[in-house]
């Protein structure tokens, strides 16, 4: 590591004292007691963990770097709990072990002052010599510079080879100007969750620490649970512990200690770890999960294994006060806590940076602004606050998933949700769900982006259920509610929109119509749960769920499922309701595509008669209706009533176009020649029907005459050589054919 920018150090010694000082300026240190002898170790190195589990892929990269001439200065980075101040001492003691250092130097590197401090007493130790020249801020740091002049490999005097670990460095400002110089004969170690302390430079190695793989994970928890006098149990016992934690080594320990107390075998213990719902409890019915809070179940402080001074729960937050005061201010505790609700593996920066997030952070701030708005770029930067600061995991342009981007560690998460109160966890729960429509609508049609919209939900449905639903009240009898269809596009507010979005991407853009079909059993039977039959949620529920189920290929399924939608809803909203005719329009399909059309045609037989006494017989709804139960007459064999039906269509249509102007062609700036063409498209089809029933019922002269008028109109509006002109000649021919052999 290269020494500090500063004027080069002169170090002068004599059997009186020793000189220390700028070229232009030395201060002077008088001797009160002998020089340590050599080797010397400094500082307190932290003793070796219960059962310390070794790290082969860990320790192999550690003594690469330290090895190689090349590099002087290996940084370990990792969050909170990963054991990086364990691999610094395994690799410090070894150092000492093996004889392969005259002075070992550990530093607590957790501010300025101690650091300073800890250069102070080191060379008033090597040098027997104590400060003569004052005391306080401006001596300790003078007496630092004399360590580090003493580092140099020009200083003069025997060579010494030394290592310094500095552990814990909290603040790259921390070590502006005391980061010890290169030496071929000296090695530094650090330890840091910062990143911007771990930034690549000449002769420095940097290391990121993660926590155990599985296999170490439980190998560490069996022979910690040995070690204390426990049977560890099943193996799967122990892998889901290791796995519900993280694998984060200082999580393990406390719950190793607090599961030995506790008297309760690994499979009880891991019940009451696993995470409840915070809303609701324990819940059969939602998915949640029997718990109790993570800080509940860890041993007191006085307890804590390998003389740990504070529980894994707490093990970030001087980093997040820290993180709350930096520029952008006070946006890192708010970000937090909607990072604390999203899948562990990773969300998408959008989710983060939309304003339905933007909103709640600039509401949580400590001094909010009234009337100011948080920019995108604003979430942004602390985001990489917050990554900087080895809170979360930040890779806005990275090689991987950018549907994954932010990820947060499980233990993280975990500790803030349960710091907030009731109150402000539905709050959230309601702004990340939110946030997530907003990134749906985004990303909703890339196939990539659906399974982590689906781990989402499920994070929220596991941690804050009942955020997702309002409170209900039945409507008053006889209101008129929204059709099934606006029901789906606006989903009523008693229910959140999120909760349909990620079934209907299951089916859409993830392409798995069992998936969706799942999701919206689900939904049912949670919505009836919460708000009883009358929600116009469990009708929506119900309807997507059939119809998942027939895109899933039960079509005979999705055709029994409307029919109890039909038979429940003409019960409770009564056969006039909109929703009711929604969902008899798609049983008649559902029959249709199950291969029942006799049962289509009673489907549509009793739609049509209710919406022409609802909306009137010239209503879209029934003009619709009538064409789809003329073609299914057709199509079970009824081919006098699909022409009777195809007829009267024919005449609603024409009376009903012609009055509005609907067949007339208009010019000017607000003609809409497209929709006239499209009106005259459904009459010729009306048409077509009843000509071609007409005939298949026996009247093959009928149908002749009714195809030559029908010809002449098709060529009038469409040209002579439009494809339906053909295929009307073509049935023309057929026909006139027909009635002359007959």
């Amino acid at each position: 590591m290269s020494p500090a920018s500063s004027p080069p150090y002169v170090v002068q010694a004599s059997h009186h004292g020793m000189a220390v000082g700028h070229a232009d300026q030395v201060s002077y240190y008088a001797n009160h007691r002998s020089p340590a002898s050599w080797p010397l170790q400094l500082g307190v190195i932290p003793a070796a963990a219960r059962c310390f589990q070794p790290r082969p892929a860990l320790d192999e990269r550690t003594n690469a770097d330290a090895a190689s001439t090349a590099v002087r200065c290996t940084v370990l980075v990792g969050t909170a709990g990963v054991g990086k101040t364990q691999q610094a001492a395994r690799f410090a003691r070894a150092a000492w072990q093996e004889k392969r250092v005259d002075l070992l130097l550990w530093v607590a590197g957790t501010d300025r002052e101690a650091v300073v401090a800890a250069y102070a007493h080191a060379i008033a130790d090597i040098t027997g010599a104590d400060p003569a020249g004052g005391s306080g801020t401006a001596a300790a740091e003078q007496a630092a510079q004399a360590f580090l002049a003493w580092l140099r490999p020009d200083a003069g005097g025997p060579r010494r080879r030394w290592l310094i670990v500095l552990d814990d460095v909290a603040d790259p400002e921390d070590l502006r100007g005391l980061w010890p110089p290169q030496n071929q004969d000296g090695e530094v170690l650090v330890t840091t969750r910062r990143r911007d302390v771990a930034q690549p430079a000449p002769n420095r190695a940097v290391v990121p620490v993660g926590g155990f793989t599985p296999d170490e994970a439980t190998t560490y928890l069996s022979e910690a649970l040995a070690a204390y006098g426990r049977d560890p149990g099943p193996a799967s016992d122990l892998d889901a512990l290791a796995r519900e934690l993280g694998f984060l080594p200082l999580a393990l320990a406390q719950v190793a200690a607090g599961l030995a107390g506790s008297g309760q075998d690994c499979g009880t213990y891991l019940g009451l770890l696993r995470e409840y719902d915070l809303l609701d409890g324990a819940d059969d019915s939602s998915g949640a999960r029997r718990g109790r809070p993570l800080s509940g179940l860890l041993p007191g402080p006085g307890a804590l294994p390998d003389g740990q001074g504070f529980a894994v729960t707490e093990a970030w937050r001087s980093l997040l006060n820290r993180a709350d005061r930096l520029p952008p201010t006070e946006l890192a505790r708010p970000l937090m806590e909607v990072a604390s609700l999203l899948p562990a593996a990773g969300a998408p920066a959008s989710v983060f940076t939309n304003q339905a997030c933007a909103d709640y952070v600039q509401q949580q701030r400590a001094t909010p602004s009234p009337g100011q708005f948080l920019r995108g770029e604003d979430i942004t930067a602390a985001l990489g606050v917050l990554d900087r600061l080895g809170l979360i995991d930040y890779e806005p342009r990275g090689s991987g998933d950018p549907y994954r981007a932010v990820r947060v560690h499980p233990v993280l998460q975990r500790a803030v949700r349960e710091g907030l109160p009731a109150d402000r966890i539905r709050g959230l729960a309601r702004t990340v769900a939110s946030a997530w429509v907003k990134a749906a609508d985004a990303h909703g049609a890339d196939p990539a982006f659906v399974p982590v919209l689906a781990d989402a939900a499920d994070v929220l449905r596991a941690h804050a259920a009942a955020a997702l639903w309002s409170p209900f009240t039945p409507p008053a009898p006889g209101t008129l509610g929204v059709s099934l269809n606006e029901l789906f596009e606006d989903p009523h507010p008693d229910t959140h929109e999120l909760l349909f979005r990620t079934g209907e991407l299951l089916g859409t853009t993830g392409r798995s119509a069992t998936g969706a079909r799942d999701h919206f059993a689900w939904l049912a039977g949670e919505v009836l749960r919460r708000q009883g039959p009358e929600s116009p949620s469990l009708e929506a529920a119900c309807a997507r769920q059939a119809h998942w189920q027939g895109v899933s290929g039960d079509a005979h399924g999705a055709a029994a499922g409307y029919a109890a939608i039909v038979d429940r809803q003409s019960r409770v909203f009564g056969p006039h309701h909109a929703r009711t005719f929604a969902a008899r329009a798609a049983l008649g399909r559902w029959r249709e595509a199950a291969g029942d059309t006799a049962g289509a045609v009673a489907a549509y037989a009793e739609l049509l008669p209710l919406q022409q006494r609802s909306f009137g017989a010239d209503s879209s709804y029934a003009l619709e209706t009538a064409a789809e139960l003329a073609r299914v007459q057709g199509e079970s064999g009824d081919a006098y009533g699909a022409a009777i039906t195809y007829e009267t269509l024919l005449n609603d249509l024409l009376r009903t176009l012609r009055g509005t102007g609907g067949l007339q062609p208009r010019s000017g700036p607000y003609g809409n020649e497209a929709l006239v063409r499209s009106n005259w498209l459904k009459v010729f089809a009306a048409h077509r029907g009843h000509a071609h029933w007409r005939g298949r019922a026996g009247d093959a002269a009928g149908a002749a005459v009714s195809f030559t008028y029908l010809l002449n109109e098709q060529v009038r509006v469409l040209g002579p050589d439009h494809p339906d002109v053909l295929a009307t000649r073509e049935e023309l021919a057929h026909w006139e054919e027909h009635s002359r052999t007959r």
